[in-house]
């Protein structure tokens, strides 16, 4: 049975309206209760992932740090998961050609139940899709199951800047894993100032179980050290529009903790 079957919503427009990044910094965890959406995921490394509180939030799993400050450590000793000053790799592709599957396991795990001596985790999803190397995600998909977690898992792999080579096992794995698809809206690439008009063009969407990503953060002076600070500002701004809110109003709300217990 399809999923939106399941949860009495077949033919609804179902939105799980997510906030990445929290923990990264306080202007991030800030944007985070000031907006009021329950729903999100921490970085466990961040420096400011003990600073979150909310109802529903995941492990944004990290094994990337991709700018020159801030910069992130891992919490295992694993060699193979730290560039030559002891931080995590700048990038997916970086991470990719070195990291072992054994260290990458313990350092999830990890990074899991760290997370549940802070809060409880509704579920799991992957910082730049740092799990998406095949053998990765079948470890990702393993811990879900092992935590009783729910994952992220995208409706479609294609734009998603995975390499060719990895996608015939992915949609393999994909198609085995017991946890919805969802169709992934992220305006993180758009200039800021085109960020107001795609929230607001939400409207033209049809049904469907969207994961709509966004990254805001206060305008302060700590925000605005981050390389991307614009973009995250951008983010805030926008779904603070009441036109914005009247716009996510039409969809049918949905949270992790509801996808959890549905499973």
């Amino acid at each position: 049975m399809d999923f939106l079957e399941r949860l009495g919503l077949s033919g609804r427009r179902v939105l799980l309206l997510h906030h990445d990044d929290l923990g990264l910094t306080h202007a991030q965890n800030g944007a985070y209760q000031a907006l009021g959406f329950p729903t999100g995921s921490v970085m466990v490394p961040g420096a400011w992932a003990g600073g979150v509180r909310g109802r529903d939030l995941g492990v944004h799993l990290t094994l990337t740090s991709e700018w020159s400050a801030p910069r992130m450590r891992p919490l295992t000793g694993g060699e193979s998961l730290r560039d030559e000053a002891g931080y995590f790799p700048s990038s997916p592709e970086a991470l990719w050609q070195r990291a072992r599957a054994e260290e990458v396991e313990a350092e999830l795990r990890a990074q899991i139940e760290a997370a549940q001596r802070l809060f409880s985790p509704t579920h799991l999803d992957t910082h730049q899709g740092s799990v998406l190397r095949p053998d990765l995600a079948e470890l990702y998909l393993r811990l879900a199951r092992a935590y009783r977690l729910p994952v992220y898992l995208p409706e479609d792999l294609e734009g998603l800047g995975i390499p060719e080579g990895f996608l015939p096992d992915l949609v393999r794995l994909m198609e085995r894993a017991p946890f919805p698809r969802v169709r992934f809206l992220d305006p993180y690439g758009l200039p800021p100032e085109e960020r107001l008009g795609f929230y607001l063009d939400l409207s033209r969407l049809g049904p469907g179980l969207y994961y709509l990503v966004h990254h805001s953060a206060l305008p302060t002076p700590e925000g605005r050290a981050l390389p991307d600070w614009a973009t995250r500002e951008a983010d805030f701004f926008a779904l603070s529009h009441p036109e914005v809110r009247r716009v996510l109003s039409e969809f049918h709300p949905l949270t992790w903790r509801q996808v959890k217990e549905a499973l």
